[in-house]
């Protein structure tokens, strides 16, 4: 749990995040992609974290950032 509450802090603080997605999601061709974090929710194991994308805003979990 230590480690998500770090990971989401520097989130916070950088205001970006870099995708770490399997080869089965649909949004694999972000894979390693640095995107600015339009919101972070509740620090837990499944935290919702929503980043801009072309301007499209697209939610991800926490396991889903580096």
């Amino acid at each position: 749990m230590y480690k998500i509450f770090q990971r989401i802090d520097r989130i916070r603080a950088s205001g970006y995040a870099t995708l770490k997605l399997s080869s089965d999601s649909p949004h694999y061709h972000l894979n390693g992609k640095r995107l600015p974090v339009k919101e972070v929710g509740t620090p837990d194991y499944k935290c919702r974290v929503t980043v801009l994308v072309e301007g499209v805003a697209i939610d991800f979990c926490i396991s889903e950032i580096l």
